[in-house]
């Protein structure tokens, strides 16, 4: 698995709770043969979205497109996914891409928006109007499902699975498929989780059926599709969970799993402005870059400083309540301030830039937010990252002083605060420093608070939370209420990254050691 802090891999549902679906290599085996990203985000085009990435492995295969459009923000803010209209836009590959026949495993990000008939994903055409395989949503029993049929045409028994779980509508979930031509099974994997297996599968295949995503034979699909990866293989568990380099069967490398989270924002301050003034001509003078593609800063407010930790070996946010200036002579000595970090996007061109406060996560799926922090514990409640939902935070990964101080991730569900959802877990020593991670799975509607590395709490979201996107910026340093910004941070704050998904716990630990 890709380091976690550079990777962009995607995001998974439900990554820290999957079982292990198979069995485990001893080497990394075969790649995928054919891989559609189907995505356009900074330093990805919508072409190369449809280009095939593993051309070496399995012969060049490209999509071809029908109708389909690209929606912006719908896995990541500030990228770009194919849409299906589930009427007419589909998207085709070389018949070459898939053989139905022999073992194979198909593996997609999904995201179904609509449920008032059944929809097909992905599908491997055949004569007379008959696929060799189907996948997709059946309306019937309100299930994901897999169909494959005995033969080509009229008289075909149809080798079915059907997951257990029920698709949960404009939530992106991994779904995989896996044929094994040896014991005759085929696999419905959801989140990585194997849910049905059919068996005595006497599976086909056309040698001149196209490869087809949107689209079944009279089924079209309605939402959008990422990520979809082929294999001539059974797949194993690490090609859910990635591989570490110390894991003794990765060969010495770090690769990304299916269910990997992507990375959309990641700030270390090693190359941060501290802010004398704010400066609205110029607000790079005051700020943090962003190391990931997206280059959304986080701008700095005056007095906002940036300093050498020798505990961290590097540069790290300093917030407290007076300018950091030294010289009495200084019209902005001892000056009180009000200290922290917003995102901001560029609108403009890179050699020009325009900055303007926007989100970085999609806080309708799940997420994860992770940083390094250390505090005053005699100024209170004080909050580290929030994400603004207008005139109240999203969600809020802070330090509260009840109960003799804990650290505490604040899931809100709307207005209405005593539905608010807490995971908690003591907090000691807060004026050294401590990684903190949070994460929303919105799937399993469950809040995670990790702490120094391990899961300290795990809660299920309150019966009032449903998804909803908070537009507002990214906050480093306070949160949003009503009656207006509170709970300022007294102290430091470095390494804060943003990822669309979940992480694992392998992956916090990871983090923390690293």
């Amino acid at each position: 698995m890709a380091c976690v802090a550079a990777s962009l891999s995607l995001a998974g549902a439900t990554a820290a709770s999957a079982k292990p679906p198979l069995s485990t290599n001893v080497n990394p085996p075969r790649g995928a043969t054919a891989m559609w990203g189907l995505e356009a985000f900074p330093g990805i085009s919508q072409a190369q979205g449809l280009a095939d990435q593993q051309p070496a492995l399995g012969g060049d295969t490209p999509l071809v497109g029908s109708d389909i459009s690209w929606q912006d923000d719908a896995l990541m803010v500030g990228g770009q996914t194919v849409a299906f209209d589930g009427t007419s836009s589909h998207l085709s590959a070389s018949p070459s891409a898939l053989n139905t026949a022999d073992t194979f495993s198909l593996a997609a990000w999904v995201r179904l928006t609509d449920t008032s008939t059944s929809r097909t994903f992905v599908s491997k055409a055949g004569a007379s109007g008959r696929a060799s395989l189907s996948v997709g949503y059946d309306r019937a029993s309100n299930r994901w499902q897999v169909q494959m049929p005995s033969k080509i045409g009229k008289g075909a028994k149809w080798s079915v699975a059907r997951s257990t779980s029920a698709p949960q509508i404009g939530l992106w979930t991994h779904l995989a498929v896996v044929r094994d031509a040896t014991t005759r099974t085929v696999t419905i994997f959801v989140n990585g989780v194997a849910e049905a297996t059919a068996g005595n599968v006497a599976a086909v295949n056309d040698s001149s059926g196209p490869v087809r995503l949107g689209r079944g034979d009279t089924t079209w699909w309605q939402g959008n599709l990422a990520s979809v990866h082929v294999y001539d293989r059974v797949l194993v568990d690490q090609d859910f969970t990635g591989w570490l380099a110390s894991d003794p069967a990765s060969g010495g490398f770090n690769m990304s799993g299916l269910l990997d989270a992507r990375r959309v924002g990641d700030w270390s301050f090693d190359n941060a402005i501290l802010c004398y003034e704010e400066n609205l001509l110029d607000l790079t003078l005051c700020s943090a870059p962003d190391s990931t593609a997206f280059d959304r800063q986080l701008t700095l407010t005056k007095g906002t400083d940036v300093v050498f930790d020798p505990r961290r070996g590097n540069n790290a946010l300093a917030l407290d309540d007076t300018h950091w200036i030294d010289d009495p002579s200084d019209p902005h000595y001892g000056e009180a301030t009000r200290e922290y970090a917003r995102s901001q996007t560029n609108l403009g061109e890179p050699g020009n830039p325009v900055w303007q406060d926007g989100p970085v996560l999609r806080t309708d799926q799940s997420f994860t937010v992770s940083t390094w922090v250390r505090l005053d514990p005699a100024e209170g409640a004080q909050t580290v990252v929030s994400q603004d939902d207008g005139d109240r935070s999203a969600f809020r990964l802070a330090y509260e002083p009840d109960n003799g101080g804990q650290w505490e991730f604040a899931v809100a569900a709307g207005a209405d605060a005593a539905a608010t959802t807490y995971a908690t877990t003591p907090a000691t020593a807060v004026d050294g420093w401590h990684h903190l991670v949070a994460a929303v799975d919105a799937t399993n509607r469950q809040a995670r608070l990790y702490l120094d590395g391990s899961l300290a709490a795990a809660v299920g979201l309150n019966e009032a939370w449903q998804p909803r996107q908070a537009s507002g910026s990214l906050l480093v340093g306070r949160s949003t209420t009503p009656e207006g910004p509170a709970e300022w941070l007294y102290g430091r704050v470095d390494d804060v990254g943003a990822y669309q998904g979940l992480l694992s716990d392998a992956d916090v630990q990871h983090l923390f050691g690293n």
